[in-house]
C-alpha cells in the first residue's frame, strides 16, 4: 500500500504536491461524507479458503461509479493506518495512476492500483499503490488474481520493476508478497499518517 497521510510529519503531504502535477478527474472532485469506521480492523490478507474457482471474476478499469466502493473498501481495511478512504479517492483522481476493479456477478468486490510513472527511460519503475479486496471474499485467491493481473498490466507498459510499501506490522502481506516474488528492500519509519512503519519491497522483470 502506499505511503498515507496528508497530515504534519508524515510524507503523505509531499505524494499529494508530487500528484498535484496532473490534472484530476472531474469525478473525484468536491467533498465525500466520511462513514463511521469500525473498532477492529480486519486483515485484508486472510488464510486461503474457498478457490475462485467457484466465481467468475471480471477485470475491468475503474470508471466514475466505481469511487464510493473504492472509497468505502479502502476505510474498512486500511483505516487503522490513516483516513485512507480520502487519500486512495484523491490518488484515483490522476489520470496517470491506473486503477482495476474486479466483479464477480456485476458486483464490485475488489480493486487495485499502480502509478507507471516512476523510474527512468532506462529502468521504468512503477509503484503498486493500493490492493484490497472485500472482507467477505477473502482467502479465495482473488489478491492473487489480481496481483497478477497488474503486474501484467504493468510489464505490457514496458515496466521492468514493481515497487510497493506494506506496514511492517502486517506479517500476513510480508508474506502474501513474498510467495509472489516480492523481495524487502528496506524500511520507513513513521511511513503512515498514524505513525507506522513500512517495509519496502520490490520485484524485477527482468
Amino acid at each position: 500500500m502506499g505511503r498515507g497521510g496528508r497530515f504534519g510529519k508524515y510524507g503523505e503531504y509531499k505524494r499529494f504536491e508530487r500528484l498535484r502535477g496532473g490534472k484530476p478527474r472531474d469525478f473525484i472532485t468536491g467533498a465525500r461524507k466520511r462513514r463511521d469506521l469500525r473498532a477492529s480492523h480486519p486483515s485484508p490478507w486472510r488464510a486461503p479458503g474457498k478457490s475462485t474457482r467457484t466465481l467468475k471474476l471480471a477485470f475491468r478499469r475503474a470508471n466514475p461509479r466505481d469511487l464510493p466502493f473504492i472509497a468505502h473498501l479502502s476505510e474498512r481495511v486500511f483505516s487503522v493506518y490513516g483516513p485512507y478512504g480520502e487519500i486512495i479517492a484523491r490518488w484515483a483522481s490522476f489520470p496517470h495512476i491506473i486503477t482495476v476493479v474486479v466483479e464477480t456477478g456485476g458486483r464490485p468486490i475488489s480493486f487495485a492500483m499502480i502509478n507507471p510513472a516512476l523510474g527512468t527511460q532506462d529502468l521504468p519503475k512503477a509503484e503498486l499503490m493500493a490492493i484490497a479486496v472485500a472482507p467477505q471474499y477473502q482467502g479465495r485467491g482473488i489478491g492473487r488474481k489480481l496481483l497478477e493481473y497488474m503486474e501484467e498490466l504493468a510489464r505490457g507498459l514496458g515496466i521492468q520493476e514493481m515497487l510497493l510499501h506494506t506496514a511492517a506490522i502486517n506479517k500476513s502481506a510480508h508474506r502474501f508478497f513474498a510467495k509472489n516474488g516480492f523481495i524487502q528492500k528496506g524500511s520507513v519509519e513513521c511511513y503512515y499518517p498514524m505513525g507506522q512503519e513500512a517495509m519496502e519491497m520490490a520485484k524485477k522483470y527482468f
